[in-house]
């Protein structure tokens, strides 16, 4: 079993220096282009590629590549990358990330796009559905009834166009629309901004934010041309791993945290405006291929017989002892249908991974039922039974935990990137 005492390193050299969030990719070409709230910095990636000194003669991978952070780093240094997501929105945004195109071209979509906001569409499909505007006859909603026209004005003059160009202008849509929705993405949920009906978001608001959002994409397209386009595949990891071209070196990724968070419910608004899902039944069905951390479909019942680890064993037997301290009674079912997940990524991973690979893993630990569960001790003893050496748990930082009434007495929690060796 592992040992905290053993591996915990808390003088890592990436500790408290923001690599493992999304604050300093806020200015940095290319990785600007959409805030993503659960990603981490393309220094951390950008570490982990010189620590091993790889070139262009190498391979690294994702398999929870978000909106591309690790897959653009490695284009960035002229190394090919596999990433693969099944988010289909954020594969987009990792895809789109890196694309080039020439000025004049994009340019000149810019502006035919730009006329076709203004002029907007008399109708939307989204208008009656859910909470997307007033018409669905909720007291809130997404977007003001203008905002959502003048961007179906643009989304539908591009959406054939599959050109590079096109492309990038669709990402600086959803961009912008989500800039002027009433409500903001804030933990597992969209929370409605303050006064959110006062900030009363007009079309002339939706068009300010295109244009400085296609000024950013402008500047950095110029400056910065991608020579190593990735290999990004929407699909699921657990299964797509194993049949993928190539060995790896290295993986850098962050799996969904084990928060009970829903990341298609978070993004759910991006999904239906670029007609990534097309209905309340696909939204369902992409639930069901995401990693088992969250309680909000009946997913397959984990194998209680096939526990690898003494550390969840033990957590499992001592969640399951006081359900009536938990938000759900599934949740520490839950916890082991996540695990057994992982456990299939070790082991695809070491399968295709050469000889020395590597892999560097961002997670945190959880709490639930007041208890503090040690996610990175368990994935790294997982690990250790499915083809990796444990080189480290490096710390890189406390995170302040909300306080809820179901752990009140736990302030932070560790945020620590396990690096394994394939045996």
């Amino acid at each position: 079993m592992i040992s905290n005492l053993d591996y915990i390193n808390e003088n890592f050299n990436l500790n408290s220096k923001e690599v493992s969030n999304f604050i300093d990719s806020r200015h940095m070409a290319r990785h600007r282009w959409y805030y993503y709230k659960e990603g981490f910095s393309p220094n951390l990636v950008k570490t982990a590629i010189d620590t091993y000194n790889l070139k262009s003669n190498n391979l690294i991978m994702d398999p929870f590549n978000g909106s591309g952070t690790v897959t653009l780093a490695a284009a960035e240094n002229n190394i090919p990358s596999i990433g693969m997501e099944v988010n289909p929105f954020t594969s987009f945004i990792a895809i789109t990330k890196s694309l080039n195109t020439k000025h004049n071209i994009l340019l000149e979509l810019f502006n035919r796009t730009f006329d076709e906001i203004n002029k907007g569409r008399i109708y939307s499909e989204l208008e009656r559905y859910s909470t997307f505007t007033n018409l669905s006859g909720g007291d809130k909603w997404l977007f003001n009834i203008e905002v959502i026209r003048a961007y179906y004005g643009g989304y539908h003059f591009l959406e054939n166009n599959k050109t590079n160009a096109a492309q990038l202008l669709k990402l600086i849509l959803l961009t912008s629309i989500m800039e002027v929705s009433n409500a903001r993405k804030d933990g597992k949920c969209l929370r409605y901004k303050p006064k959110w009906k006062e900030l009363n978001f007009t079309k002339n608001d939706f068009l300010k934010s295109f244009i400085r959002n296609y000024v950013r994409v402008e500047e950095d397209i110029k400056e910065t041309q991608i020579k190593m386009n990735p290999n990004i595949y929407i699909s699921d990891s657990r299964s797509k791993i194993i049949t993928c071209e190539g060995d790896f070196d290295l993986i850098v990724t962050s799996p969904p945290y084990l928060n009970t968070f829903d990341y298609t419910d978070i993004y759910r608004p991006e999904l239906f405006l670029g007609k990534f899902v097309l209905n309340s039944e696909s939204l369902y069905k992409l639930r069901l291929e995401t990693i088992r951390s969250h309680i909000q479909v009946k997913w397959n019942l984990p194998d209680l017989n096939s526990i690898e680890s003494i550390l969840l064993k033990d957590v499992y037997r001592s969640l399951n002892s006081k359900k009536e301290l938990l938000m759900d009674s599934k949740i520490p079912l839950m916890i082991l249908a996540y695990f057994e997940d992982m456990k299939l990524i070790f082991k695809q991973a070491s399968l295709k991974a050469k000889k020395n690979a590597h892999l560097w893993m961002v997670i945190s630990n959880s709490a639930y039922a007041n208890e503090e569960i040690p996610v990175d001790l368990i994935l790294a003893d997982i690990a250790t039974k499915n083809g990796w050496n444990l080189n480290e748990i490096g710390v890189l930082r406390e995170i302040k935990k909300r306080k809820t009434r179901y752990s009140p007495d736990i302030d932070t929690l560790r945020e620590s990137v396990i690096i394994l060796e394939r045996k």
